[in-house]
């Protein structure tokens, strides 16, 4: 699989739902998501940054209207939901 190819369709993704994407010096994450901005750490080989940039966007379609996420009851929920469909979204755009 071209990993490169694949991070060109996520962005594509992110970029037609006008989501931003940066690479920033996290500390604590490996990619966050606040309203049309997904932040991605510098510190990931390509691999990752496809899996957290899929986790990021899945976050964006599945939790859009959940509010502050992060700080929820149902955090661990919102994770995992995540990680299923960031796996779904990598085998989608493999093709």
């Amino acid at each position: 699989m071209d990993q490169g190819r694949v991070f060109e369709r996520l962005l594509k993704i992110a970029s037609d739902n006008s989501l931003q994407l940066k690479f920033v010096p996290f500390e604590n994450y490996y990619g966050r998501l606040k309203g049309d901005k997904i932040g991605l750490s510098i510190d990931m080989d390509i691999k990752k940054i496809n899996y957290t940039l899929a986790h990021e966007l899945a976050h964006y379609f599945l939790h859009f209207d959940k509010g502050d996420t992060i700080n929820s009851n149902s955090h661990r929920d919102f994770e995992e939901q995540a990680d299923r469909a960031a796996k779904m979204l990598l085998a989608a755009v493999a093709i």
